[in-house]
């Protein structure tokens, strides 16, 4: 009988993989399910609310589910309507009249519409051999910002789409050739991201034309992109089948990550704060709470690859890119791909310590994986891809009502709010806690005037602002302040949780100040006729010991700017104003020079005449984006230029009192400290901070912090002359009071979440120790009770 058994499971299983090994990798047709019947599309008044990720198996009129692969053809087609109803616009069908050609490594696409034609030319390169080749076509570049090598040294072509022969990045017009072939689009009902995949689309036709000069393999093509371009490759990939793989790297808002799970976080490209260039204008609508009405999410916009291969990546450097939201996005969408037995055709790297844009070499073997299976069909390589930052983040929350038919969102942790006063911390000497009454509890905590400590974290408890605090809900958190910082004046913060480094936050950002130690923390780019290098001679710097130097020996006429160096070293904040200086000199007279920002939402400034001596330029702008790229922009002259001391500053406009976002951290369940040190000095006043898994209404005075029951003066131990050790504790807890000048009459020690774990009357004693041998391991505050003050030390035990 268990002979038969595992005959027959083997068997069965045989049968199952031979139903999932006929699930195509690529299709023919860039829409085989175009004969699909289309959705009714409700309004935006009679769409219902879904706050969790709606489900990609339930057909949009509520008939029911379906996770059969034959019904996911009509399926996709769903979503595809919703999205272009909803966000994009309508992707126009191949049109009739495509003619290409290709000679002297150029394809040339022409594509004629109501009487108008536009031109798509993209330069080829193609390995040595008769091919047919593999081919990735890259936006804006021929292979994205993936290192070339990868295809190069697999005999992969390269091929650009130069997304401005479509309708202009940055600023399209009516008049762009897009917008004139289709009358009836516009800059309102049109987004790029619609004309955009449709230029690929038309690219890929063209390629199809020309097999017999242009030798590219039509079933294994791929496309690639970064940040505003990795969203154009994602809608590129989710729109047409013909293309085997997509890359869609670091996309940020509007690409891999999903809005509704964007909407609870901090500073990120939410659905209201993206470039309305890209998408349509009524997509507005469904701005903050109104996201729970969009009838899909970007989940299901990556699950339109299904069955082809997808591979996302995000780089947690960059808070605006939504990386918690792209994690969730893609858990969720790999439930498609999953649902088929098809699990490794879709992959997720997110990880940190490099530049926007950057692959390093612990991402290479994660992206030469998927291009070795999917464009050049080794099946042995493994592709099983999900690596992440986030173990403590409960992803499956936000789709665990799939199949139920009832969504609800669970109620932890969105909305957690674990709320601090400062003054109620253990509060160091260096530090001040000041009378209030506009501050939240009466009081707020300043650095003592004079002290500050810029470069690294000062050392010792007299520096530092330490609360305990418990998680119960694994998420990610916001650690936001309350405070009011004088006109003109600066904050700064050092920050650390449990025994974790110091991490700084500021008003004063600054990248590579000087380019003393070479040209770390900047990348270089587009540097065809000129050479950027760290310039170590102390005589042409401004200051210090070195400058970055700039080297263009050829003029470029018709190209005004040709050379960029950019840093992607400054965390800003959406809506905030911030000041951009640096030190600039020419080698000879007649240079010019700008500063801009990107790739999203660029903003440019006037172009600025260069002397021969050195002159500081500075240029203020209001943040479109956060961890805004800077690029200095080199004039067509030739010439050589210095740069030094570039900084970033932000304006500070109000002394009033306000929430700011310091940071965010993934914490796990337990016990915790956070601990702030002092950065910058001056006026700036702390007043309380909140831990918050959404950004959502943190206003006002904010929420109560239950363990802060501050009647008096709250005084730090180590203002009193009190001393605790040792600490982490032992087996006791020993106290020296001294000549107790805060007339403590008892003692309390108690755990994070306000229990009293052991209670010693004082009397006569100066000198005293507390049995700590059976309390667990963790954190406890030592709290000294007197006639009318209250003083608190916290304990490691």
């Amino acid at each position: 009988m268990k002979t038969r058994t595992t005959l027959l499971t083997l068997l069965l299983n045989g049968l199952s993989l031979g139903l999932f090994a006929q699930i195509p990798l690529v299709y023919s047709s860039e829409n085989t399910g175009a004969s699909c019947a289309a959705p009714a599309l409700p309004t935006f008044a009679q769409l219902p609310v879904v706050e969790p990720l709606p489900d990609p198996f339930m057909w949009s009129d509520g008939r029911g589910r379906s996770t059969s692969f034959s019904d996911w053809e009509c399926r996709r087609n769903e979503i595809r309507a919703e999205v272009e109803r909803y966000e994009i616009g309508t992707k126009p069908a191949k049109p009739q009249n495509i003619t290409a050609s290709y000679a002297a490594g150029v394809l040339t696409v022409n594509v004629t519409v109501n009487g108008q034609t536009l031109t798509l030319t993209s330069q080829v390169s193609l390995p040595t051999g008769s091919g047919p080749f593999p081919a990735i076509i890259g936006m804006n570049s021929a292979n994205g910002s993936v290192p070339a090598d990868i295809f190069t040294s697999r005999n992969i072509a390269r091929i650009t789409f130069s997304h401005n022969q479509v309708t202009t990045y940055g600023n399209p017009l009516i008049t762009d050739p897009y917008y004139r072939l289709y009358p009836d689009q516009n800059l309102d009902n049109a987004g790029q991201y619609s004309a955009w995949a449709w230029g690929v689309s038309r690219l890929i036709d063209g390629l199809a034309l020309v097999q017999a000069s242009l030798p590219i393999d039509m079933s294994h093509l791929g496309v690639t992109g970064c940040s505003y371009a990795g969203k154009m490759a994602l809608f590129s990939g989710a729109f047409d089948e013909r293309i085997a793989l997509t890359i869609a790297q670091e996309s940020g808002g509007g690409g891999a990550p999903a809005w509704r799970v964007s909407e609870t976080l901090g500073a990120v490209e939410k659905l209201g704060a993206t470039d309305y260039r890209w998408f349509k204008d009524d997509m507005k609508q469904f701005e903050n709470a109104n996201v729970a009405k969009l009838p899909h999410d970007h989940h299901e916009l990556m699950a339109m690859i299904a069955p082809r291969a997808l591979l996302v990546t995000a780089n947690t450097d960059f808070e605006w890119l939504a990386n918690p939201s792209a994690y969730v996005s893609a858990r969720a969408a790999h439930e498609v791909w999953k649902a088929f037995g098809i699990g490794d055709r879709f992959g997720f790297y997110i990880d940190g310590g490099h530049g926007h844009c950057a692959i390093p070499a612990s991402q290479q073997p994660a992206v030469a994986a998927f291009v070795d299976k999917f464009l050049l069909g080794n099946t042995t390589v493994n592709t099983n891809i999900t690596t992440h930052p986030y173990p403590a983040l409960d992803y499956q929350r936000w789709y665990r009502w799939w199949g139920t038919n009832t969504p609800i969102l669970p109620a932890e942790p969105l909305g957690k709010r674990i709320w601090m006063e400062t003054e109620c911390a253990t509060v160091g000497s260096n530090w001040d806690i000041v009378a209030d009454a506009e501050a939240s509890n009466g009081r707020y905590v300043r650095v003592k005037s004079g002290l500050s400590s810029p470069t690294t974290a000062p050392t010792g408890a007299t520096a530092a602002v330490v609360m305990p605090f418990t998680i119960d809900s694994a998420a990610t958190y916001n650690i936001v302040a309350r405070q009011s910082v004088p006109t003109g004046e600066e904050y700064g913060y050092w920050l650390k949780i449990d025994e974790g480094p110091f991490q700084a936050v500021s008003s004063q950002l600054v990248g590579n100040g000087g380019f003393e130690s070479g040209l770390t923390g900047w990348t270089t780019l587009n540097t065809t006729g000129a050479t950027i290098t760290a310039n170590t001679v102390a005589a042409e710097a401004h200051t210090g010991t070195g400058s970055m130097k700039v080297v263009n020996p050829t003029a470029q006429p018709g190209n005004q700017w040709r050379v960029q160096v950019t840093s992607a070293a400054f965390p800003t904040t959406v809506g905030k104003q911030y000041t951009i200086s640096y030190w600039v000199r020419a080698a000879a007279p007649g240079g010019s020079i700008r500063l801009s920002t990107g790739p999203s939402g660029a903003q440019y400034q006037a172009d600025q005449t260069i002397g021969t001596a050195w002159q500081q330029v500075s240029w203020t702008i209001t943040a479109g984006v956060a961890s805004t790229t800077f690029l200095f922009d080199m004039g067509q002259v030739a010439n050589t230029y210095y740069i030094d001391d570039a900084s970033v500053k932000e304006v500070n406009t109000t002394s009033g009192w306000g929430w700011t976002k310091l940071r965010d951290a993934v914490l796990p369940v337990g016990p915790h400290t956070l601990t702030i040190a002092y950065n910058a000095g001056g006026g700036a006043k702390l007043d309380k901070l909140v831990l918050a898994t959404s950004m959502a209404s943190i206003s006002g005075l904010g929420g109560t912090a239950p363990t802060c029951a501050v009647t008096a003066n709250a005084t730090s131990v180590a203002d009193s002359g009190i001393d605790v050790y040792p600490n982490p504790a032992t087996s006791k807890i020993n106290i020296r009071l001294g000549a107790n000048p805060l007339h403590v009459k008892t003692i309390d020690v108690v755990d994070v979440t306000g229990r009293v774990m052991a209670r010693v009357p004082v009397g006569k004693q100066t000198t005293l120790s507390i049995a700590s041998d059976k309390l667990k391991p963790g954190v406890y505050i030592v709290r000294f009770h007197g006639d009318d003050t209250r003083a608190q030390r916290v304990v490691i035990q």
